[in-house]
């Protein structure tokens, strides 16, 4: 089989897909956020020019001494929201597809991303700046912005690496979080070394070829894991793990959710990617101190109550919003038996009730900010409670990713969960509670702007039985369109 016949596979895939409607309505959210991602990331390029001279610094001086803050936000976006080189491996294992022909399409895949392009008008922007306004030669401007390019594209194999090599991606990132502390509390400004790079990238042009030999060593590096891990062993059978066998007895208070209950536990304890939500549920109560620290942010309500949201509502929407993925493995099986949906969604929604819980007491350290900030924090923990674990259960109704369990990272199966969609489904979780709580904070005083508050959460709460008989229709519409998006 070729190179051709795969593209041509995976376009017959995508046109036969179900959800036609729905995937054109992402796909122009998805379209106008990466419109306006293109649109800044061109424009700050240049912009850091500007920026310098506003600064009373040397243009190029400052470009180069800022320019790893686009680097970074750039590896950072990728990380997040770049699709891994994916394709339908098991049929193609067991046909006459070479392991090379399928690796090559893949990386070839990963080649055409969308944040690749990004990079390119990146360096066109870059290029016509410096030939139109600062009159440098078209052959120096050309190469520098080439090597500028050469070197943004790398993250597109960097990232790889990092989703999936452990004994790369562990090192990189405690170094990395290592500099970033050193530069936040200024010990060291990274700046002030970072810039040296980007400057010889100018002034020796030859560079370009160290550049890219360090694209290539990456691509090669990808190559080389994808191909080692591409089998049918690794991709079909199910590798066999030993758990620990806990009691969970002291459940069985919660009655018919107890069954339920203990395996969501179990879920969250056993499994990589579910721990991992545990872990990434413990930094998002450190949230706060990004913008409690920092006197440009403690007097701005929306930043306090985008802070409260995070700290309180941290795993309400990390795990929520994959309801039902978590059980997409054994999802339709389940759906054969006699389970009542309601049943199944209460537990869902008790598991988020408890871990907003669990993060408001958490989040008592916080007092050594003010008692004003804590009572923040508590009244939008009750509003989470309230209402957005509703929320989330709604966004998990149309969030249909197929989730490994045990891996979180996987080269070739299924896709990441978070993305633009997720992204999209979300906002009204984070949009509502803030835009409630400022028309509040404006016509009421503090005290009572937060007893209100927490009253209108306390609301939802007794208004459970008609959101769930909402939230429980709504599950049983879309029941076939997820079982087929699990198989």
């Amino acid at each position: 089989m070729t190179f051709k016949q795969l593209a041509n596979l995976e376009w017959k895939g995508m046109k036969r897909k179900g959800g036609m409607a729905q995937s054109i309505i992402m796909a122009i959210g998805k379209g106008y956020f990466g419109v306006c991602y293109l649109i800044i990331m061109t424009i700050m390029t240049p912009g850091l020019f500007k920026f310098s001279e506003e600064e009373g610094l040397d243009p190029f001086q400052g470009f180069f001494k800022y320019a790893i803050y686009l680097w970074l936000g750039d590896l950072v976006i990728r990380y997040f929201f770049q699709k891994m080189p994916t394709t339908l491996v098991k049929p193609l294992l067991i046909q006459n597809v070479r392991k090379k022909t399928i690796v090559n399409y893949c990386l070839t895949k990963s080649a055409l991303s969308f944040f690749n392009f990004v990079n390119l008008f990146m360096g066109v922007a870059l290029l016509l700046l410096l030939v139109l306004d600062y009159k440098v030669g078209f052959v120096a401007s050309f190469l520098f912005a080439l090597s500028f390019t050469i070197f943004f594209w790398a993250n597109n194999f960097l990232v790889q690496l990092l989703n999936h090599v452990n004994k790369f991606a562990l090192p990189f990132l405690v170094v990395f979080a290592g500099v970033l502390a050193l530069d936040y509390f200024k010990f060291v400004e990274v700046t002030a070394y970072t810039k040296y790079f980007f400057e010889a990238l100018y002034n020796y042009p030859f560079l370009i070829v160290v550049v890219a030999a360090y694209l290539i060593a990456l691509l090669v590096a990808c190559y080389r894991f994808y191909f080692k891990n591409l089998s049918l062993d690794s991709t079909v059978v199910v590798k066999k793990e030993t758990y620990k066998y806990y009691d969970l007895n002291f459940l069985n208070r919660f009655g018919r959710l107890a069954p339920f209950l203990k395996l969501d536990l179990k879920l969250l304890t056993r499994n990589k990617r579910t721990r991992t939500v545990l872990m990434m549920s413990a930094l998002f109560l450190l949230y706060g101190l990004i913008f409690f620290t920092m006197d440009m942010y403690k007097s701005n309500d929306f930043f306090t109550i985008l802070a409260a949201i995070m700290i309180t509502g941290g795993f309400m929407m990390l795990f929520g919003q994959y309801v039902p993925s978590w059980d997409s493995s054994y999802y339709p099986l389940m759906m054969t038996q006699n389970i009542p949906y309601r049943t199944y969604l209460e537990s869902k929604w008790l598991v988020m009730v408890l871990g907003t819980l669990v993060s408001t007491v958490l989040a008592s350290f916080y007092l050594f900010f003010g008692l004003q900030t804590y009572l923040i924090i508590v009244a939008v923990g009750f509003y989470n409670i309230g209402w957005n674990c509703y929320m989330s259960l709604i966004t998990g109704a149309f969030v249909r990713s197929k989730i490994d369990l045990s891996s979180n990272k996987n080269a070739f199966g299924d896709s990441k969960a978070f993305s633009v969609q997720t992204l999209l489904l979300s906002i009204p979780t984070l949009a509502i509670p803030m835009v409630l709580y400022l028309i509040l904070n404006t016509f009421l005083p503090f005290n009572t702007a937060i007893i209100v508050f927490i009253a209108i959460g306390l609301v939802g709460i007794l208004l459970k039985k008609p959101m769930f008989n909402l939230i429980e229709n709504l599950y049983k519409s879309q029941k076939y369109k997820t079982i087929k998006a699990y198989k």
